[in-house]
Order: C-alpha cells, then structure tokens, then sequence
C-alpha cells in the first residue's frame, strides 16, 4: 500500500504501561479486545463496523436519530419494481488517491457478494442479482425481487472499498492496511493496544472531521473508567450502572445515556417433539421472567421493558402491544395446562456478552419448575455452535443489536428459518416477514410491520426482555453525538481547545 501523508494526529508510544497521548485526536474505548479484520467484506460484528464506518463510507448512512441520510450517494430514485438508480457524489477520493466511482460501487458490492470472501451477513445482501454501472456518476441496483427496506441494508452493512488498490495488491490488502473515503484515515495498528487513525483532511463533508485524529483504544471493561478519570481516554462507550455515580462525582467526565436499538431475545426450539413447541409453554417463560429485576441486575437499570423484540422508533414497531405479565402463578399453571412434567430441563445456548442477563433468566425460570443448562459461547463460536448436528439447543439467549435501525433484522436473525442464528421453524411467520419486506409503499410496509409484531407477541416466538439504554463516560471539554443504533460516527465530535492541551500536557 503507498504510504499515507502524515495525519495532524501525534500518538506517543504505547508502551507497557504507558497511556495513549494524542492532544487534539479523541481516544475512545469502544472494545475489550482487537478487532478481527480492518476489511469490510470480511466482518460482522457491532464494534468492529463501528471502527470501520470511521474509515470507509457507505452509499447512505444513519443519523444518530436512526433516519436514512446521504453519504457517497447524493440522491436515489426507484426506476422499477425490482431496480433503484443512485447519484454518486462527485470529486470523492480514496485515502490512496484513487477516485470514487460507479465501478468501486459495482466491484464492493459483488464482493460482500462473493462466497469466497465470506461476508457472514450474505444472507441480507444475496437477493441483490447485480450493480449496473450506467456512467461514472450513476449506478442501478437490480434486485431479485422488491426490497423495501433495501436503503436500510445498504446504510446498515455496505462499505466502499476501492476496486483499483485490491486488484493490485490482492484480496487481502484490506485485512490490516484499510483505505476508504472516509472521515479518518488509518495510521497504525498496535496490536493489544489501539488502533490509530488521523484526520482525512480531503474529506467530502467540508469543515469534517473537527478532531485531528481518532484513536480506538482496547482495555478490559474492569480498566476503562480508570483510564478515562486518568485522562488516558475521552470516551468510554460501554459505561457500566454500578460506576455511573463514580464517573458523576469526578470533575473529569460526565455521564451520558442513549436509548439504543439493542435488546436481548430469546431463541426458542419449536421443533416437534419439544416442549417449546407448544405456544402455551413459550407464553409460560415470558410470564416467568421478571423484566424489572432483569434490568435491575443485568444493565443496573438502564433499560425499558418490552413487549416484543422490536423497539419504539423502528419501522414495524406495534405501539399497541403489552409486555408479558411477571406472573410465576399464571406460568406455572400454563405449563399445568401443556402437560409439562416439572422439572423441565432446557439446554440453553448463550453469547457471551448475555452470560450475565442468561444468568438472570435461569434464576427466574427456576421459581416456576424450569431448569436451564448453560453453555456460553464467544461470537467466534456462536454460528458452529448453533449448527451443530451433534448438539440440540433447546433456548438460546443473545443479545442483539439493530443495525438495520428496522425491526425486520432483529426478527428475521433470530426468528427466520434462513437464519443461521434462529432454532424457530415458523412458516407463517416467514411468509409474513418477506411480505412485510417485499412491500415498497411505505404506509402498507408499516401496517405489515406491526402486524408481523402482534403474531410474533401473541404466538411468544421468543423470549422478550428489555430496551437497553447505552452508558457513555465522556471527558468534560469533549463533544460526542449518540447514534440510537449504537454504533456512533466520530466525524462530528470535537475537543474544545483548552480540553485538548491540558491532555496533551499529562
């Protein structure tokens, strides 16, 4: 890869022992650990997008309220059923110097497309048949059947890489070495430690970013908000309840909180034979969980109940409906009336980052007769896992961002049976998830959307829980926007200046 100017951003060494130094550059901990890969195509995963969206652009993006905004593409319009036209952005260059163009848009797309790359998302991206380029300024996108919701992929999951520096240096060129068009450019990778990035001082949105550089700094949860009242970091985007008043009584940083699009739902096994299979024993867990005390002790109290899986603010949300009772009682004569023999023993799949709300449940669970075996597995593991024929899941427990900022992404990976997350076999509900998503008149995809909200409530395909609200820890003298999708765009956010040098003076 040619080699980057140099950025305004000046990190010092990260030597052992040795915080991050970057006066005018914002240091965030975002993550516990290193990200996979710096390659778009090559990625699933909350926080890794998240340090890459800094880099890369999109056609389109989110706001921080959730609504679709332009980014490489200025304007769209859909000329058919099945086909959508877009405007490119004119003058846009790769960090490398390469020009942006409808080729780069063609050449990223039948890549995140291509089986050998491995995108783990294929799955909401494969309907697209083709990327017809019609001059340098303009594409289409053709689709195998209407998409409705094809804005909300493309600003979720696609990132435009460069066509001219990975056909010259290989398919791997992005792994560790990304180039983007993005707001920051990446400088260096010090592995454990952080990942540094500068300012793209060409960027197309004039007068962005407002800070010289970026810098994601990786730490064990246990050492964040140490680093951040140190002054080692500005940003802290995993704040945890129990040091919200610690973070509060200090004069280094305040506290800052976000409903997001998250939540934690359940994978339920209504395959016949099993227990789950009866919608009584599925409404019986619900009732069994106490959603209060789930928040209380699982997020510290930063979250709201909810009746589904989808969240107020979602397009397909369904306003109307009414969380579960907490009514052990009421479960417990359910499980009477489906002829479950108690103890009822479940094998419970759970993502790591769930351990703790998995925990929580199994607790409320137990008063009413049922019994889950954990086995907790890192997002490494989570798909072999779920897909092992020598394994039978019968409840799996996950939390579950939306990057979609639509109900649709949550419901169809844990309830569609094409998922390689889900354990429902649901064909009612599948038919009327692709009719929701198939439908290109908005009011009608909505009036769909909630109607898919109210059979999945009513028929307790999963098991509901909670709206987290995000805790940040910020640096007082920093500015930062929340994205209610969790994963926040840093181009905006700045230091004030006197903020800047008192940093860069420790």
């Amino acid at each position: 890869m040619r080699k980057h100017w140099l950025g305004l951003i000046v990190c010092a060494g990260l030597l052992a022992g040795t915080p991050v130094q970057a006066a005018g550059a914002l240091i965030v901990c975002d993550d516990e650990t290193d990200p996979q890969t710096l390659d778009p195509q090559r990625q699933f995963s909350e926080k890794n997008h998240t340090l890459l969206q800094q880099i890369y652009d999109g056609l389109v993006r989110f706001d921080p309220q959730g609504q679709i905004k332009e980014a490489l593409a200025v304007s769209w319009e859909r000329v058919g059923p099945t086909r959508m036209r877009f405007h490119l952005r004119r003058g846009v260059i790769f960090h490398n110097g390469e020009p942006f163009n409808g080729e780069a848009v063609r050449f990223t797309i039948e890549r995140y497309l291509d089986p050998q790359i491995g995108f783990p998302a294929r799955t909401f991206l494969e309907h697209i048949e083709k990327v017809e380029v019609i001059d340098e300024h303009t594409v289409e996108i053709v689709t195998a059947w209407p998409d409705g919701l094809l804005l909300n992929r493309l600003a979720g999951f696609v990132l435009i890489v460069p066509p001219g520096h990975l056909r010259e240096h290989g398919p791997g060129a992005l792994e560790r070495q990304p180039v983007g068009t993005g707001p920051f450019r990446f400088e260096r990778w010090e592995r454990g430690r952080a990942i540094h990035l500068s300012a793209n001082r060409h960027y197309w949105m004039s007068g962005y970013p407002r800070i010289d550089g970026l810098v994601f700094r990786f730490a064990p949860a246990g050492e964040q908000v140490d680093l951040l009242l140190g002054g080692s970091v500005d940003l802290v985007t995993e704040l945890p309840g129990t040091l919200t008043g610690l973070v509060q009584r200090s004069r280094e940083a305040r506290v800052l909180k976000q409903k997001t699009y998250w939540t934690v739902g359940g994978l339920l096994n209504n395959a016949t034979g099993s227990p789950l299979a009866d919608v009584r024993v599925r409404k019986a867990l619900n009732m069994a969980v106490d959603r209060e005390d789930l928040i209380r002790y699982d997020v510290r109290g930063n979250g709201t109940v909810l009746a589904t899986l989808t969240m107020p603010g979602e397009g397909g949300h369904n306003p109307d409906l009414e969380p579960y009772p907490y009514e052990p009682a009421g479960a417990r004569r359910l499980l009477e009336q489906a002829g479950v023999e108690l103890p009822l023993r479940l094998r419970c799949h759970v993502r790591a980052q769930s351990e703790r709300a998995a925990k929580i449940i199994a607790s409320h669970l137990r008063r009413v007769g049922v019994e889950l075996e954990l086995h907790v597995f890192s997002d490494a593991q989570v798909v072999q896992s779920l897909g092992d024929p020598a394994q039978r899941w019968d409840i799996g427990i996950a939390g579950v961002p939306d990057p979609m900022c639509h109900s649709f992404f949550v419901q169809s990976i844990l309830l569609s049976s094409r998922s390689p997350f889900s354990l429902l076999r649901d064909p009612e509900f599948d038919a009327r998830l692709a009719a929701m998503v198939s439908t290109l008149d908005a009011q009608e995809r909505e009036r769909l959307g909630r109607e898919l909200d109210r059979y999945v409530h009513e028929q307790a395909l999963s098991l509901f829980t909670y709206q987290k609200v995000k805790t940040y820890g910020v640096r007082e003298g920093v500015t930062f926007t929340p994205y209610i999708s969790g994963m926040p765009y840093f181009f905006d956010a700045a230091i004030e200046r006197d903020a800047a040098s008192t940093r860069g003076a420790r």
